[in-house]
């Protein structure tokens, strides 16, 4: 069984081989710390070669998902003068990666809000399901990024380029039926019924014949995802240099200060 070093991040396992992997940081809308990211890579490393799990549940506590990148600190961070180190960014790659690359089926069970990182962590699942409070929102160029944890690699495959353009660039926020409608979401529940239909998914699949569905998605992945690396090299050069802007320091205060920015270009 594997232990978590993280308190932010719970791990279970039950009788069926269903593993559930839970952000748990409610308080702050599960928004996502290093040592979060961190123990995601490690934990779905484990779970791609532990052989009593058969399918991963990747969810959220409390009212949300995940909010993605945590503001405060980015704020704390544009307030010593420091640019964002490519660690983190790292990290959270990492997590993306060993999700899509993960021998074993993943389903994200969206609960409210999954924003930045939040909706790309998703987006890296084999599965996406939702009711009717999820909200899925792009949220980097708000706050003056480009993107990582792999998102716009990832939704591209899902929804073509075009629309994973007008999703990213107008830093767009979809609500569940129209997630559902241009198949980011793979189900849509009923309201209240969230936990059912996932559940319901993830029975079928632990009763799936695991090592076909392994091979299936190591050919899926060949298919639709070859460069996912080469991509993770893009994010971790281009989010510092974001991260300088001034920009970036105009979202992250307009946010704090609950006001629309102001962008200048620079």
């Amino acid at each position: 069984m594997y232990t978590s070093k993280c308190e932010n991040i719970l791990f279970s396992l039950d009788d069926q081989g269903i593993a559930t992997v839970t952000l748990n940081r409610a308080d702050a809308l599960n928004a996502l710390t290093w040592d979060m990211e961190k123990e995601l890579g490690d934990v779905f490393e484990y779970c791609s070669y532990a052989d009593e799990v058969r399918v991963v549940i990747l969810t959220g506590a409390g009212k949300h998902f995940c909010a993605g990148g945590d503001i405060k600190a980015f704020k704390r961070r544009i307030d010593a003068g420091e640019a964002l180190p490519t660690t983190g960014i790292r990290y959270i790659a990492t997590a993306a990666r060993n999700i899509r690359r993960c021998n074993k089926p993943v389903i994200a069970k969206i609960n409210g809000a999954a924003s930045g990182a939040g909706s790309a962590l998703a987006f890296a699942c084999d599965f996406r399901v939702g009711d009717v409070k999820t909200k899925i929102g792009a949220g980097f160029t708000s706050m003056g990024f480009s993107g990582d944890t792999n998102g716009v690699y990832t939704l591209t495959r899902i929804v073509g380029a075009a629309r994973a353009t007008e999703f990213y660039m107008l830093a767009q926020t979809l609500r569940a039926e129209e997630a559902f409608q241009l198949g980011i979401l793979n189900r849509l529940a009923e309201e209240g019924q969230l936990e059912e239909t996932t559940a319901a998914l993830a029975e079928t699949l632990a009763n799936s014949p695991t090592q076909a569905l392994t091979r299936q998605k190591k050919m899926i992945n060949f298919t639709n995802y070859p460069d996912l690396e080469l991509m993770q090299e893009l994010e971790m050069n281009y989010m510092p240099a974001c991260s300088r802007t001034a920009d970036h320091a105009e979202a992250v205060n307009a946010f704090l200060e609950k006001r629309s920015p102001k962008f200048t270009g620079q």
